[in-house]
C-alpha cells in the first residue's frame, strides 16, 4: 500500500522554492494589516502582443473553482470584467483602439494579484486567465465588459470522434444497378484506418449478386452477399448492400474509408486524459493515429506547456499506476462525458489553474512537509460548517464490462458484470445511502471497480465536515484540492484539516477577499510512513528526497512518518 500526505501552494507553483519575489508575495500576504493588494490586467492578443490595461480596470474579474463532490465534475471557470472606455480604447471601429482591425475574441485576458512592498516596488502573482468570449459596450457610462471563460470551456464544448463523412459508401459513377450500400459500422479494436473497395463479381438481384470486399490493409476479406448483412469480427467491419429495381451488374462498386477507433490497451487513465486532449501518445510523445478525433492542445512534455500542467500529470500517472484500462471513444461522445466517466473512477479532477494551464488532480494530493493555515485569530471572518447525510455514499453498485469483447458501432454495449461494496457500520448508523455507477471500461478481474467503490465507501461512509469561511489576501494562492488547516475559536476548531473543494477570489472587493469552503471526509487524516534520511551517509542509498513526488524509485524503497492523505 503507498500513502500520501498532503499538498500545498507553495514554491514549486509559483516560481521556484526560495525565490525572492515569491518570498516577498508571501511576507505581505501574510499581514494582518498594512499591506496594499494591487491588481494587474493584461490584455495577451492572439499573436502574443501583451498590453497593460490596468488603467482602465474598474471591477470584475472575481473568480470561482468548485470540484464537486464524488464522482467529481469537470468545472469550467469564467468572470466578466468591466473597463473605463472614456478614450474609446476599446472600441474596435475607432482607429487606433486595442481591438481596432484584429480579432479580439479568443484573445486572454490576464490577472495578477500582489503587493506593494516597503521599497515602492510591486511583486505579483498570476491568478486567473480567461479567454475572451464576448464584449457588451455601454455607450451611456462609456465603459466595456468583457466576458471571459477559461480553457476547460473548450474542452467541454468539444465532441470526440466525430463520425466521419468518408465512412458513408460512394456509388461508382458507372454502376449500372441502382441499389444501395448501408451506412458502415466498425468495431473498437478491430477497425484500422484504410480504403476499402466493394466490387460486384456476380449480378444479379438479392440473393444472387456477390460482390469482393478488399482493403488497402486488410486485403480482401469477402465475398457480400447482396441483399445480407456482411459482418467481418476480425475486421470490424459490418454493412448491407441492397439491390434496387435494376439488378447489379458486374463491376459495379462502393468505395469508402474507415477509421480506427481513438482506443487504448491497458494504459494507465491519466495517459488516455493526455492522449484526447492533445492527440499525442504519452509515452512515445508521437502523434496518435487518430489524432484529428479529440483536442489537439499543446502536447510539449515539460513546463514550457502553454495549454497544460505538464508536472500535474507527471504526478497524477505516478498516483494512478496501480491499475490500467482498456476502453475506447464512441462515436461522437462529448468531452465532458467521456472524461468525467474516466476522472470518476480515480476521484479526479480536471480544472484551469491560476496561471490559465489545465491540470489534473488525483485523489490524493502529493506529499509535502506544511499546509497552509486560517484562523479567526488572523484574517479568517464569516466562520460557519455543516454536516450532511444527504453526502454519505454506503452501499456503492458499479455495472461495468466485464468481458475483453467490443460490439459494433450499431450495438448496444454489453454490462455483463456487477460489483456491490457496502459499509455495514454506515447502514446500521445512518440506513441505506446507494449510488449506482456504469462504467464502460475494461480492466482483468474487475480491480478499477472494486477500487473505485472501496474508495468511495471510504470516503463518504460518514457525514463530511464542509466548513466555509472568508479570509483576506492569506487565501490568494490557494487552490481546489489543497489541504489546509483551520482554527475557529467560537467552534473549537484547532488545526482541523480540510481539503479546499471551491474558492472564490473577490479582486474587485474592499477589502480583497478569498471565500473558500473545504471538507474533511472519513479518510483525511490517514497514517502515512516512510523511513529515510536527507542526508549522505556513504552507503549509496541516501539522502532521500523529501517528498514522495519527487522520489527515485530506489528512494521509494524508504518510508516517512506523518500523517495525511491515503493513496490506495
Amino acid at each position: 500500500m503507498t500513502l500520501y500526505g498532503p499538498h500545498l501552494y507553495g514554491p514549486e507553483l509559483y516560481g521556484g522554492a526560495g525565490s525572492t519575489e515569491e518570498q516577498d508575495f508571501l511576507n505581505e500576504m501574510a499581514r494582518l494589516r498594512d499591506s496594499t493588494p494591487q491588481i494587474k490586467v493584461e490584455h495577451i492578443a492572439v499573436d502574443g502582443t501583451v498590453t497593460d490595461i490596468s488603467d482602465y480596470y474598474e471591477s470584475g474579474g472575481n473568480f470561482t473553482r468548485e470540484k464537486e463532490r464524488a464522482p467529481d465534475e469537470i468545472q469550467a471557470g469564467d468572470f466578466d470584467i468591466t473597463l473605463i472606455n472614456h478614450d474609446d480604447y476599446f472600441s474596435e471601429y475607432k482607429a487606433g483602439s486595442l481591438f481596432y482591425g484584429v480579432q479580439y475574441h479568443f484573445s486572454r485576458i490576464r490577472i495578477s494579484v500582489g503587493f506593494m512592498l516597503p521599497d515602492g516596488s510591486t511583486v505579483l502573482m498570476d491568478m486567473c486567465y480567461g479567454y475572451i468570449d464576448e464584449l457588451v459596450a455601454h455607450s451611456d457610462e462609456s465603459k466595456v465588459t468583457l466576458r471571459c471563460r477559461d480553457l476547460m470551456h473548450r474542452v467541454i464544448d468539444e465532441n470526440f470522434h466525430l463520425r466521419p463523412s468518408e465512412e458513408t459508401p460512394t456509388a461508382g459513377g458507372t454502376n449500372v444497378g441502382n441499389g444501395t450500400c448501408s451506412a458502415i459500422n466498425t468495431k473498437p479494436f478491430a477497425t484500422v484506418n484504410e480504403s476499402w473497395t466493394v466490387t460486384c463479381t456476380t449480378p444479379g438481384a438479392d440473393g444472387v449478386a456477390k460482390f469482393s470486399v478488399v482493403g488497402t490493409v486488410s486485403g480482401s476479406i469477402g465475398p457480400a452477399t447482396s441483399g445480407t448483412e456482411f459482418s467481418s469480427t476480425a475486421r470490424g467491419l459490418k454493412f448491407t448492400i441492397t439491390a434496387g429495381a435494376t439488378p447489379w451488374a458486374l463491376n459495379d462498386a462502393f468505395t469508402f474509408q474507415t477509421f480506427r477507433h481513438p482506443e487504448w490497451t491497458q494504459e494507465n487513465p491519466a495517459k488516455i486524459i493526455w492522449s484526447v486532449l492533445t492527440g499525442y501518445n504519452y509515452d512515445a510523445n508521437t502523434v496518435e493515429a487518430w489524432a484529428d478525433s479529440v483536442l489537439d492542445l499543446d502536447s510539449t512534455q515539460d513546463d514550457a506547456n502553454t495549454d497544460i500542467d505538464y508536472e500535474s500529470f507527471v504526478n497524477a500517472i505516478d498516483r494512478v499506476s496501480t491499475f490500467t484500462l482498456t476502453g475506447f471513444v464512441d462515436y461522437n461522445e462529448g468531452a465532458q462525458e467521456f472524461l468525467e466517466n474516466l476522472l470518476l473512477l480515480f476521484l479526479g479532477s480536471l480544472y484551469t489553474a491560476a496561471d490559465g494551464r489545465i491540470t489534473i488532480r488525483t485523489w490524493t494530493p502529493s506529499f509535502q512537509s506544511s499546509v497552509r493555515v486560517f484562523a479567526d485569530s488572523e484574517k479568517m471572518t464569516d466562520f460557519g460548517y455543516s454536516r450532511t447525510v444527504n453526502e454519505i455514499i454506503n452501499h456503492v453498485r458499479v455495472t461495468y464490462k466485464k468481458t475483453d469483447s467490443w460490439e459494433f458501432s450499431d450495438e448496444d454495449v454489453t454490462y455483463d458484470g456487477w460489483y456491490v461494496a457496502k459499509d455495514t457500520g454506515s447502514i446500521t448508523k445512518y440506513g441505506k445511502l446507494s449510488e449506482e455507477f456504469t462504467t464502460r471500461w475494461y480492466m482483468s478481474g474487475g480491480t478499477h471497480v472494486e477500487d473505485f467503490a472501496t474508495r468511495l465507501l471510504d470516503r463518504y461512509a460518514e457525514p463530511p465536515l464542509v466548513i466555509g469561511f472568508i479570509t483576506g489576501a492569506d487565501g490568494l494562492l490557494s487552490e481546489i484540492g489543497e489541504k489546509i488547516y483551520i482554527t475557529d475559536d467560537k467552534y473549537g476548531f484547532t488545526r482541523v484539516g480540510a481539503e479546499i473543494s471551491k474558492i472564490t477570489k473577490n479582486f474587485d472587493a474592499s477589502p480583497l477577499n478569498v471565500e473558500i469552503t473545504a471538507r474533511r471526509d472519513l479518510s483525511l487524516d490517514t497514517l502515512y510512513g516512510y523511513l529515510g534520511s536527507r542526508i549522505d551517509e556513504g552507503d549509496g542509498y541516501s539522502p532521500q528526497a523529501s517528498d514522495w513526488a519527487s522520489a527515485t524509485d530506489q528512494d521509494k524503497l524508504f518510508c516517512y512518518l506523518g500523517r495525511g492523505y491515503k493513496m490506495y
